[in-house]
């Protein structure tokens, strides 16, 4: 009789505990150390406030949110730089207004990055994106505390392009990726403006100096693209008036967004900038084309 009182106890506690499982599930993991997340996000202030309720970064555990490298006071008003900033110093022509990152580039950051771009670690990408988000976020904030306008109009976002040779590499272009995610979200038009006209060495193995010369000439304008988006009918550019002449003196503005994963020197975005608006003001004459960027990090 003994032998099946004990059993019957076992069977009992193995109920209980099934049951008390159901009352308080197994916390989900991570998405970017994947333990599980016993203990709730924490965010600053300032952060939070920007940041969906849906967002994958609040799935985040304890340990990770309080060590994401968030970038708050901004030294450089054109990178986003929270330091002093020589690049922009140094450059002699600036062809975006500005850019905005969400996080330095630190070696966490550096990680996951890499997880996601050469190794395929598909569930950073949406943790990547809202931090991608969050850029976009500041940025338009910053733009409507400058404008009379409730909203912001984007004619266009544009991904950085990979060569051929990379995107058969990895299988996918991350700026691609992250930005189709942020223009489902947002309701924006994702256009793939942008081609590369060759292939080029990583740029994590190029020197600072290298990485400034090496995307003289890299990118070029998909004509077929930018036909096709930018016909008269199809615009909707938004109109910029003094108040003082809100009806004699207005300026067709037509803003378009880069999106990459990292900034460093700014070469880069300022590369595609300065074919884009090359481009278009040659496409729509009437229009002041203005670019500005947005990046997951930033590095340095």
């Amino acid at each position: 009789m003994i032998w099946p009182l004990r059993y019957l106890i076992t069977q009992c506690r193995t109920a209980a505990d099934q049951f008390a499982s159901l009352l308080s599930p197994s916390p989900s993991p991570c998405p970017l150390c994947s333990l599980p997340a016993h203990k709730a996000a924490l965010f600053p202030i300032q952060v939070s406030a920007l940041l969906p309720s849906s967002s994958m970064l609040r799935q985040l555990c304890k340990s990770c949110s309080e060590q994401l490298p968030w970038i708050n006071a901004i030294a450089c008003a054109v990178c986003g730089r929270p330091g002093p900033c020589n690049d922009c110093a140094r450059r002699s022509e600036a062809y975006f207004i500005s850019n905005r990152s969400a996080v330095r580039y630190d070696d966490r950051i550096r990680e996951c990055l890499a997880l996601f771009k050469y190794r395929g670690d598909e569930k950073l990408s949406a943790p990547l994106s809202d931090l991608l988000a969050y850029a976009f976020r500041r940025l338009e904030l910053e733009l409507l505390s400058r404008s009379q306008n409730f909203s912001v109009k984007w004619e266009a976002v544009v991904p950085v392009p990979v060569s051929e040779e990379r995107l058969l590499e990895r299988g996918f272009n991350q700026a691609e990726l992250l930005a189709r995610q942020l223009c489902t979200q947002r309701n924006l038009p994702l256009v793939e403006l942008l081609i590369r006209t060759r292939h080029s060495e990583k740029k994590s193995l190029q020197s600072r100096h290298a990485r400034m010369q090496s995307a003289d000439g890299l990118f070029a304008i998909d004509q077929a693209a930018l036909e096709r988006h930018f016909t008269r009918g199809s615009l909707s550019i938004a109109s910029a008036a003094s108040p003082q002449h809100p009806r004699h003196n207005q300026q067709s503005i037509l803003r378009l967004l880069i999106v990459d994963d990292i900034y460093t020197t700014g070469s880069t975005v300022n590369a595609c900038a300065q074919v884009l608006k090359e481009a278009l003001q040659g496409h729509i004459p009437q229009a002041e084309v203005q670019v500005y960027a947005i990046t997951v990090a930033r590095s340095g």
